[in-house]
């Protein structure tokens, strides 16, 4: 007599006829691949949802999701100008030009 009892590993492959393997594969590719990229975690996570509908049978939609590392920005650095505009220039250090100028400007003093 044929068994039609599924234990969890059955259920999972036999799901729509492989899809929900199908896609689960294409998600640990995308993770994987971010996580070599990034060197950040990634995650995979299925949630199997059972309803027992009006008929008596049992429902079951999963629901498949993934968290990508993403590759992080490195900080920028800005100073607030005198109209609160960021600035690359820090306003209280001299620039190099200033300082140039000061020293010729004393030298020609001398």
């Amino acid at each position: 007599m044929p068994k039609h009892t599924l234990n969890f590993l059955e259920f999972l492959q036999g799901f729509r006829r492989g899809e929900l393997i199908r896609q689960g594969n294409d998600e640990l590719q995308k993770v994987i691949a971010a996580m070599g990229e990034t060197g950040g975690d990634g995650e995979i996570t299925i949630k199997l949802p059972f309803k027992l509908n009006k008929a008596g049978q049992i429902e079951c939609q999963p629901k498949l999701t993934s968290k990508v590392p993403q590759q992080q920005m490195g900080v920028g650095i800005y100073f607030m100008g005198d109209e609160g505009e960021p600035s690359r220039r820090d306003p209280n250090q001299m620039d190099i030009e200033d300082e140039i100028e000061r020293h010729r400007a004393r030298d020609a003093a001398e």
